[in-house]
């Protein structure tokens, strides 16, 4: 495996990239923060080894990464992840959570994958868009295009626009469960010299994009990271906007080389992004962060120390154990960049650098219960009981239930959320996903005694009846009551359904039903 590059000052590797674009904007904030801040006489270039996501259910994240593009799994952590350290290094107060890890052909990188359960993700906005400010797409190539697309569509992921470029270059934009947009790329804009990376995984990470307010200033933070200045690498040009849905967008860019992965700055100018939502959070839904990384800890302190100069906020002091360590830093503008450091061999399989079985992972969630219904009544007569909440008290076993926020694209949409009052206290769900007509998944946020409530409802025609299928994940607030928790779940969900959903739209159907969303 290769190392990360080192260079030795003075660069006139960096002073000949700069006057070459002088006079692009990004150039000059790299030059002027390369004169300004005195650099030591070998200088650290760290690759980029990690995105790490924040998702909703990192079960079917991690599914879509491997059936889909993949990738490989490589362990996971939850005691650690709950643990007030990482709430320490993530800036979130008893943050915890789930996860896991997946690897592709770069020899040191991983998608790092985080299902949070305190604090809870907030959903990605319904409108959220690749010129909106954060990290807002990473980039793959495959090695089979055509079967990539194929399986991404029988997972449910479209591309967003028709396919680009000509058969051997040819690129596709799709967005993966979380809503994070994921450029598949059949040619390589990096190509690599063949034995130079992991066999048998056809899939690598070549890009990450940062859509930024401020250029000139992302830049300088990223030049204090990685030690040099943007390189002129024709990684995307005007076309390619089109791809992620944003047909004659204009944006000025800069692109860096953080060892095989390209990190790729944008800031558009013409449509003008969103800032970050209010009140946003790491914890909430999307990419969260990058992490450039080190071989030992003189380096990770050059890196440290650098975007400290610059004027980076860490979280808190780096952590370091066992071969490894790690700080979270944020710029001014709230972009956050991990640096970490780790030793070759017994760190990289305890952080997830290397393939590992599935089974070595902790499970967010460690019990199931489902069932199934037969009812009377034609799918559309069924599917809209289902989604209307203003009459699921009729059902459901919960009384009242009150919509207490309206969803997308209607008011039962995404996002929407209803508080149901029962028996045993008041819970509050959020739908967070709807393929119309045939599925529903959601989660409850608030009063349940489990935590990683996910429920899915499917839909399925039968002749001219509807079979509905249900089923619920969870874990025990409490350790060692789960199997208690699941004989009572266990019990409740087919009587709820038997006796509740199928009279019900039954009922419904001979006298009419009632439309979505009314």
């Amino acid at each position: 495996m290769r190392g990360p590059s080192k260079t030795s000052s003075p660069s006139p590797t960096w002073s000949r990239q700069a006057t070459d674009s002088a006079a692009t904007l990004s150039s000059v904030a790299a030059l002027r923060f390369m004169q300004s801040h005195p650099m030591p006489d070998t200088i650290f270039h760290p690759p980029l080894v990690q995105i790490a996501f924040s998702v909703i259910d990192v079960r079917r994240t991690e599914r879509w990464f491997r059936e889909g593009l993949g990738f490989l799994p490589s362990g996971g952590n939850r005691l650690i992840m709950s643990s007030p350290l990482i709430a320490l290094i993530q800036g979130l107060p008893r943050a915890a959570s789930t996860c896991w890890w997946m690897v592709g052909r770069n020899p040191w990188f991983q998608l790092e994958m985080f299902q949070f359960r305190r604090p809870m993700a907030r959903l990605m906005p319904a409108d959220f868009r690749p010129c909106d400010t954060g990290y807002t797409r990473i980039g793959v190539t495959v090695a089979d295009f055509d079967a990539t697309l194929e399986r991404l569509a029988d997972l449910g992921s479209m591309p967003l626009s028709a396919v680009l470029g000509e058969r051997g270059k040819r690129r596709a934009c799709v967005r993966n469960p979380d809503g994070v947009f994921v450029e598949v790329m059949e040619d390589d804009p990096l190509p690599k010299p063949a034995g130079s990376e992991r066999s048998g995984c056809d899939v690598a990470v070549r890009s990450v994009t940062l859509s930024s307010p401020d250029l000139a200033a992302s830049v300088a933070y990223l030049t204090a990271i990685g030690g040099k200045a943007p390189q002129d690498i024709p990684l995307h040009a005007q076309a390619h906007e089109a791809l992620w849905g944003l047909p004659g967008a204009k944006c000025d860019r800069a692109v860096f080389a953080f060892g095989d992965v390209l990190l790729e700055v944008v800031q558009y100018t013409d449509p003008i992004g969103k800032p970050w939502p209010e009140g946003y959070r790491l914890s909430d839904q999307r990419i969260l962060n990058i992490a450039v990384g080190a071989r030992n800890r003189r380096d990770h302190e050059q890196v440290y120390e650098r975007a400290m100069r610059f004027g980076a906020r860490p979280n808190f002091r780096p952590i370091h154990m066992g071969g490894a360590g790690c700080v979270y830093e944020n710029d001014r503008l709230g972009f956050s960049v991990e640096v970490l450091w780790m030793r070759p061999g017994g760190p990289e399989r305890k952080w997830g650098f290397v393939p590992l079985p599935a089974s070595s992972r902790p499970e967010p969630d460690n019990q199931r219960v489902e069932a199934k219904v037969l009812i009377e009544a034609p799918p559309d007569t069924v599917w809209n009981v289902l989604t209307d909440q203003d009459r699921m008290s009729g059902w459901i076993g919960f009384d009242p239930v009150t919509r207490v926020r309206d969803g997308w694209p209607d008011r039962n949409g995404v996002g929407s959320e209803r508080r149901m009052k029962g028996l045993g206290g008041t819970i509050v769900e959020q739908v967070i996903g709807v393929e119309p007509k045939r599925r529903i998944r959601y989660r409850v946020i608030e009063g349940s005694p489990f935590i990683f409530h996910n429920g899915e409802i499917t839909v399925e025609p039968r002749g001219n009846a509807t079979e509905v299928s249900w089923s619920i994940r969870f874990r025990s607030r409490i350790p060692l009551l789960g199997a208690f928790w699941q004989s009572v779940v266990g019990a409740l969900l087919p009587r709820m359904l038997s006796k509740g959903l199928k009279p019900f739209a039954e009922r419904s159907g001979a006298a009419g039903g009632a439309p979505f969303g009314a």
